[in-house]
């Protein structure tokens, strides 16, 4: 009988527990209510810190070439912006382009007009030493006479 009305007591008592531990139950229940209103206040400037620091799963080319980051009244001519920028960028590639063989160009041609100068001169220096007085002078000075053949030696009249 001792063992029941021990065993009673170390029974567990709500009423006694409640009484007993009831200001630590109420600063509990108090603050974890505070933690949730602070996290449900918290939540939504959490989502937009979070959609700023975790990086964005498309590449500046996408957001270029699909035009996500502009609104939606000014995205509809987002493609007839991005041709006029291609066709501007083509125009000036194509302009320098031109620019560099035109260059290029004259070049080349101040280069043909040196050699068709130093072809002329060589040309003018290959007469002087060719040219009929100056092979008679030459052969004189080894001692042979130059004589013309006459107009009956030719077979071929002029």
């Amino acid at each position: 009988m001792k063992d029941t009305e021990q065993h009673k007591k170390e029974m567990f008592d709500p009423k006694a527990e409640y009484s007993a531990s009831e200001a630590e139950r109420r600063r509990r229940i108090s603050r974890e209510v505070v933690i949730e209103q602070s996290q449900a206040t918290d939540e939504p400037h959490r989502e937009e810190n979070d959609s700023e620091h975790t990086p964005k799963s498309k590449s500046i080319w996408q957001h270029i070439t699909t035009g996500t980051f502009l609104t939606s009244g000014a995205q509809q001519y987002y493609g007839y912006l991005i041709a006029i920028a291609a066709m501007c960028f083509i125009s000036i590639f194509l302009t320098f382009m031109s620019w560099n063989a035109d260059r290029e160009y004259r070049r080349l041609e101040q280069y043909a007009m040196v050699l068709n100068e130093r072809a002329v001169l060589k040309a003018e220096e290959r007469y002087s030493l060719s040219s009929k007085s100056a092979v008679t002078e030459r052969l004189k000075s080894y001692g042979i006479v130059l004589v013309d053949l006459s107009n009956e030696s030719r077979l071929i009249e002029k």
